[in-house]
């Protein structure tokens, strides 16, 4: 199961990636377009509105699965074990109940955007009913997610994310050590070099 949502939320990570490059050249065609002949190209505006859209929406299952969604911690580092377990799972429970509220409205409210064809008008007319369910679509994938590391924090498990943070701290301290081992081997072989030389000059 955890695989399966890690490789959605990869899916739509790559995805959000994508419509950044999106949202990212159609500004920059924009910004050409308006320097060069002082009027600004139509759609590019609402191609850039809605592949940000897409990269945000997209890219919460993957901050949720990896950890990298904003996180203060000073309070919850000086709890218990027992403690912060509970206070895990209350967060996570929170998190899925506002995100299935969420999800439920989006839905809804993106149903009738399709029914009603919704479109804004500016120099082109722009639909706006596909960005509405591609909103719906990050929001639900993050909610699978909180219901996941709900489960995980009920039955003892660290959520989604944590383990790879730990991993990634143990890396850097390995890195550390190393390059700090370095410099000290370094002065015990000239130490080493050092004396033997001035045994030569003795026996000389």
């Amino acid at each position: 199961m955890e695989k399966l949502i890690r490789g959605i939320a990869r899916t739509l990570a790559v995805l959000s990636a994508a419509a950044i490059v999106v949202m990212v050249i159609a500004i920059s065609i924009d910004v050409f377009v308006r320097n060069t002949t002082g009027g600004s190209l139509g759609g590019m505006i609402e191609i850039a509105e809605t592949a940000m859209v897409t990269a945000v929406a997209f890219g919460l299952a993957w901050a949720g699965v990896n950890g990298e969604h904003v996180a203060v911690t000073l309070v919850t580092d000086r709890f218990g074990p027992r403690l912060a377990k509970l206070t895990n799972i209350f967060v996570w429970i929170v998190v899925a109940a506002y995100t299935a509220w969420l999800s439920w409205a989006n839905i809804l409210r993106s149903i009738d955007s399709w029914q009603s064809q919704e479109t804004r008008f500016g120099l082109v007319q722009w639909p706006m009913y596909p960005m509405r369910w591609v909103l719906t679509l990050g929001i639900i994938s993050l909610f699978v997610v909180a219901i996941v590391n709900l489960i995980r924090s009920l039955g003892g498990q660290q959520p989604m994310g944590f383990a790879d943070e730990i991993e990634a701290a143990l890396a850097d301290d390995s890195i550390v050590d190393r390059t700090d081992t370095h410099p000290a081997a370094a002065v015990t072989e000239d130490i080493a070099d050092a004396t033997e030389h001035t045994k030569g000059e003795h026996n000389l």
